[in-house]
């Protein structure tokens, strides 16, 4: 069995309707020598503890890697630790637990506070001492604990990664986390930019650089006929549209128009208008193929073909393969189910740079 520790795939990408897919996904990407399984949550139908779960019985050499927990004051310290331990001890190790800003939407729905620095860097102090055994007692904006324990320490502390898209997130994660996903859209050269960001925090903070792991996220379309590109990319792409700080970052880094973009994101927001949605906009959209064909045609090309890997099984290889030579330590594939990537993986070993991955564990954070 062939085995990339640099690259992982998203279980259930998107909209996906039907939770027990995942029951063929993960099998398949094992097969395929994926180093790593990453799971997004859903409040609807792709609850993170019974997909990590799943995916835990359903390899033992993938990592499981959580990406990302949506809004994090919702969960208190203590059972996201929890939730942390049990996957590393029944893994092996081979978990990492991935944290994101969320949406202030939900928050708002639920009644908890909206995520920034602070809260992160309390949370983050706190799960690391529960991971070590230590009592923890705090008052703050990641709550009240009182002689708060797990009652065991952990050989290996779980690797946080870190979800970050604009230049201050990237620089405080390169301070305070293990690794970094990166957001999709971004070309390799806006990878590369954002790379640079996240090396300088690490740097500045007095760590060594290259141990913070950096993953670009890259919507993947490999030999796909014309209702799965749509499918796989523009439905993804059209989810993104809707939050204005995605298109308006990606904009910047990859130093494309955004005048461009802005015609694309009123279209998709006319469209949601009229269907009924969930609280991740787009994604609760049901469109027909022509719909999606029209707000392709909107779509310039390089943000179609540059900040996604569309096409050939050889293309996209070599698309991949662009993010590493800009720096990245891995890369995960979205947007396709593992059952599509068959041929781009048998064609990978031809494109990996594999003096990097010498000696490599599968933990994307470690």
């Amino acid at each position: 069995m062939p085995e990339y520790p640099e690259l992982g795939f998203y279980a259930l990408p998107g909209h996906a309707v039907d939770p027990q897919q995942i029951f063929e996904d993960i099998p398949f990407g094992d097969q395929l020598g994926f180093g790593s399984v990453w799971l997004s949550e859903r409040m609807s139908n792709k609850e993170l503890g019974v997909m990590s779960g799943i995916s835990l019985a359903k390899t033992d050499r993938m990592a499981i890697a959580a990406g990302l927990i949506a809004n994090l004051p919702a969960r208190n310290p203590v059972l996201t630790a929890a939730y942390a331990s049990t996957m590393m001890l029944m893994s092996d190790n081979r978990f990492a637990l991935g944290l994101g800003r969320g949406f202030n939407s939900i928050a708002d729905s639920l009644g908890i506070p909206h995520m920034n620095f602070r809260l992160f860097e309390d949370y983050f102090d706190i799960l690391r001492k529960l991971w070590r055994g230590e009592t923890v007692n705090y008052t703050g904006p990641a709550g009240t604990l009182t002689d708060a324990k797990l009652g065991l320490e952990l050989d290996v502390i779980p690797p946080i990664i870190m979800a970050a898209m604009g230049p201050k997130t990237l620089y405080w994660a390169g301070q305070h986390a293990d690794g970094v996903l990166l957001q999709p859209l971004w070309s390799s050269a806006g990878t590369a930019k954002c790379i640079d960001i996240v090396r300088r925090g690490a740097e500045d903070a007095g760590r060594d650089p290259n141990d913070v792991k950096i993953w670009p996220i890259v919507v993947t379309a490999s030999d796909c006929d014309e209702e799965k590109q749509l499918d796989y990319v523009i439905r993804r792409m059209s989810t993104y549209a809707i939050f204005p700080e995605i298109l308006e970052i990606a904009s910047a880094h990859n130093e494309w128009s955004l005048e461009e973009v802005l015609p694309i994101r009123e279209a998709i927001l006319a469209d949601m208008n009229a269907a009924k949605t969930g609280n991740m906009g787009d994604e609760g959209v049901s469109r027909e193929y022509d719909q999606l064909r029209r707000l392709r045609d909107l779509w310039p090309e390089q943000w179609i073909y540059q900040g996604n890997a569309v096409g050939t099984a050889e293309h996209c290889a070599g698309r991949i393969r662009e993010y590493f030579d800009a720096g990245a330590d891995g890369v995960v594939l979205h947007g396709s189910r593992p059952q599509d990537l068959a041929s781009l993986m048998a064609l990978w070993p031809q494109f990996r740079p594999a003096e990097r991955f010498s000696g490599r564990v599968v933990n994307p954070g470690l």
